[in-house]
């Protein structure tokens, strides 16, 4: 049997064993590369070429649980989540928490205080004195849906320059 025999007649065995391990489609072909690559370097070492099959399948396992570990290790974390749940691994994560949030909460007073003064004043209702939508139609004698919109359209604002200045997004 030569290299491209065995690769016909035990690709699918590989593949599917990779994605039984890993649930992921697009993982079990890189595994599949992976454990073929290796086959191919150690093909003349092989003695018994009638296990190869299991052989293969075994390096596939393998390499599809090393794929899980290096993906548990590097798991991608919403930046919100990263703020507001402090990690214990460092002796400094909780003061660098407090930084971090200590320098949003500026950002976001710089933000407002750009915001029009009918924008502002919403915003700040809502959130300083957590009023909702209706109550601060009644304080500034103005409609409910203008209260929504502004307060929609305050955050709107806010957010947008923030996620411009922090680069809000996915952090690994």
């Amino acid at each position: 049997m030569d290299f491209r025999d065995m690769y016909e007649q035990f690709y699918q065995r590989v593949y599917y064993t990779a994605l039984k391990v890993t649930r992921d489609a697009c993982a079990a072909e890189d595994i599949l590369q992976e454990t073929f690559m290796k086959a191919h370097e150690k093909w003349e070492e092989i003695r018994d070429q009638g296990k190869a099959g299991a052989w293969l399948a075994t390096i596939a396992h393998r390499k599809a649980i090393d794929y899980l570990r290096k993906e548990k290790r590097t798991q991608v974390v919403p930046l919100e989540e990263a703020l507001t749940q402090p990690s214990k691994e460092s002796p400094f994560s909780e003061v660098e928490h407090t930084c971090v949030l200590h320098q949003m909460e500026e950002g976001i007073r710089k933000r407002v205080s750009l915001l029009s003064p009918k924008l502002r004043d919403v915003f700040q209702l809502h959130v300083t004195r957590q009023m909702s939508e209706g109550e601060i139609a009644q304080e500034l004698n103005i409609s409910l849906s203008a209260a929504k919109s502004r307060l929609h359209r305050a955050r709107k604002a806010v957010k947008g320059k923030m996620t411009e200045e922090w680069n809000f997004g996915e952090i690994a």
